[in-house]
């Protein structure tokens, strides 16, 4: 697409009263001294498209002032231009006027506010419809990029250059960056399932906990380390035996060892108890895996009614949504054919015919032309009405087939929910049938249980003597110290046997203290690789970048003294950064970054070069050329060229 200006009217726009500019899409050189006005021709065309000046200011003064800097009230501000839109002629204007009130009981009008008016192609137009007819063309800051040299470099964010920058040269691949640098193919099998980031923060973050590990490996030796039990075990372990038999002579006096009579006993116990779970488990088992394949099955139609139930939920809302959408689509058409019927019914008033000043009639030729133009309005009008009528019948009519469908869905929806309450109703009963069936079983009725309870009884009072009889033998003095002194013994048996592996884990700790230091080295070789990586892809995409610019080179990237890598956008020329450049590289600079975005965005509009007299020669650029010259012309001359 390609924007050039064919004409341009300013008509008390700040400070000028009446000025044409008709560049008939050529390029055009603008002189005149300071202060007349050369860059208020560019606020106004800036104004017409976006209510903003140059400088991209919404807050800007437009109206014209006296010679003491008052405000010319009862002025209309008016601004407009016609355009050639790829072979098209397209005309704006916009209109800023006051808006002055008489209030009740006051004598004289005041200033309420003001009022803009909005044409295109000379038809009236809503400020949304206004708007969305441009964005419709270019939006907004793409249309300030490419028409002002230093909007780019020095009103737009870096962050938004950058990115810009970015789609520009496009993303680098893997296989790219292994190609430019063949040392980093070892990262080719662990980039298999992740980001270059996604790798290098798992570095990171596994360096952290093995250096971590690394650092208490000392402490913890160190723990291990401070006391030392220097005993002999075997001389300990003999002794222990040498006590143990004579307490077993003892306690033994009739040759009867009541301890192992005792474990004798507790074992048979333990028999008869486990007989009796078994038992009972075998009589509850069959019910029981009925009960947990019925806690399992109801668990499935929770679920699956918990899903019904958001399916049902989620179609529900989208009817109502639909419902609303079809009742304001309704409304729409019926407003448009009140409209239409409104506008077919208007007639030519005849007060146009007289001449509001001197209350004469009009000559009939201007009266047939007012007849004409309104003719032409109504016309353009209803059709105006009847497209949009037309879109939204289409749309009313998807609206209902679509509406059709989600009740469906949702009546289907509501079936399913009502069919697995249903089902889960009957599984609940069923659990609750099992559980009663379960709590009504009593083992102890049967004679099986019966016989085991009463060999436990025999058990339980035959373990009971020969306690007492145990006891009756171990309460002497010497019975007390061999038993004293074979406590103290495995104390010091237990202190010698903790030394020795704590002897072990110190060798293991060192050993894993050696795997961690290799671990953390491989870590770092990663995490190096990555960094280099991320290096490498900056270079190629800055190198890619630069190879779509005549002069100017970006720089995407600041290296840290760490090796890591900071986002940056710098622009420069010959290596000296944009903002150091005297103001004709810097035009000319943007007119290069201008060219190539160009291509990039498929559109050409009018350039505005600003102070172009400090510039000896441009660059060539596809646009239409204005330049802004300070001469000393006291009112403004233009050249075309």
């Amino acid at each position: 697409m390609e924007i050039r200006i064919l004409e341009l009217k300013l008509r008390n726009f700040k400070g000028i009263k009446d000025f044409t500019l008709s560049p008939e899409g050529r390029n055009v050189n603008i002189y005149g001294d300071n202060a007349t006005g050369k860059t208020t021709l560019m606020d106004a065309f800036i104004w017409l498209l976006f209510d903003k000046d140059s400088k991209n200011s919404s807050d800007f003064n437009i109206k014209t002032l006296d010679k003491d800097g008052n405000v010319i009230h009862g002025l209309e501000h008016e601004v407009s231009a016609k355009l050639d839109i790829n072979g098209k002629v397209v005309e704006l204007q916009k209109i800023y006027k006051e808006k002055w009130t008489k209030k009740r009981g006051e004598a004289e009008r005041t200033l309420t506010g003001h009022t803009t008016d909005y044409y295109i192609n000379g038809v009236p137009k809503k400020k949304s419809e206004y708007d969305d007819y441009l964005n419709h063309i270019i939006d907004e800051e793409t249309f300030k990029i490419l028409t002002n040299p230093l909007y780019f470099n020095m009103q737009l964010d870096w962050r938004k250059r950058r990115d810009l920058a970015l789609k520009i040269c496009g993303e680098a691949n893997p296989e790219e960056v292994f190609n430019r640098n063949r040392k980093l193919l070892e990262l080719k099998p662990l980039l298999m399932d992740k980001s270059i980031d996604e790798l290098k923060a798992e570095m990171i973050a596994r360096r952290r906990k093995l250096n971590e590990e690394l650092k208490s490996i000392p402490y913890r030796i160190d723990e291990l380390t401070r006391e030392k039990f220097e005993f002999d075990i075997e001389a300990l372990t003999a002794e222990k035996k040498a006590l143990e038999d004579k307490l077993i002579e003892l306690k033994n006096t009739k040759g009867i060892d009541y301890d192992f009579r005792l474990r004798a006993i507790a074992g048979g116990i333990k028999a008869l108890e486990s007989e009796v779970k078994e038992l009972e488990l075998n009589i509850t088992k069959e019910i029981r895996e009925q009960l947990n394949l019925a806690n399992e099955s109801l668990a499935d139609i929770k679920k699956s009614l918990s899903d019904a139930i958001i399916k049902m939920n989620e179609a529900k809302h989208a009817v109502d949504i639909t419902k609303r959408e079809k009742e304001r689509k309704e409304k729409l058409i019926n407003e448009l054919k009140q409209e239409f019927y409104k506008v077919a019914s208007s007639e030519f008033s005849n007060d146009s015919t007289i001449c509001p000043t001197c209350k004469q009639p009009l000559p009939i030729d201007e009266v047939d032309k007012l007849k004409k133009e309104f003719d032409n309005k109504k016309e353009q009008r209803l059709y105006e009405i009847n497209e949009l009528g037309k879109s939204h019948k289409r749309d009313l009519e998807e609206l209902i087939s679509q509406l059709d469908i989600l009740q469906k869905e949702y009546s289907e929806a509501e079936k399913e929910v009502s069919w697995l309450k249903e089902l889960l109703q009957n599984k609940e009963d069923e659990i609750k049938t099992l559980e009663e069936e379960l709590k009504s079983i009593d083992i102890t009725r049967l004679p099986k249980y019966k016989e085991i309870q009463e060999k436990l009884m025999k058990l339980y009072k035959e373990k009971e003597e020969v306690e007492n009889l145990k006891n009756a033998q171990d309460n002497s003095k010497e019975i007390q110290d061999i038993e004293s002194r074979i406590a103290t013994i495995n104390k010091k048996i237990a202190r010698a046997e903790l030394a020795k592996e704590n002897e072990e884990r110190v060798e293991e700790l060192k050993a894993r203290e050696r795997e961690l230091a290799e671990m953390v080295a491989e870590t770092e070789k990663v995490e190096y690789l990555c960094n280099q990586y991320i290096i490498t892809k900056a270079e190629l995409l800055e190198s890619r970048l630069n190879s779509k610019f005549r002069t100017v080179k970006f720089k995407l990237f600041d290296i840290q003294i760490n090796g890591a890598l900071n986002e940056t956008f710098v622009a420069t020329v010959n290596g000296v950064p944009f903002n150091d450049l005297n103001d004709a590289a810097k035009i000319n600079a943007g007119l290069d970054i201008i060219n190539t975005l160009n291509d990039y965005y498929g559109c050409i509009a009018p350039i505005f070069i600003d102070n172009r007299e400090s510039v000896n020669e441009i660059i060539d650029v596809k646009s239409q050329v204005i330049n802004l010259i300070v001469s000393k012309d006291k009112e403004l001359r233009v050249e075309v060229w």
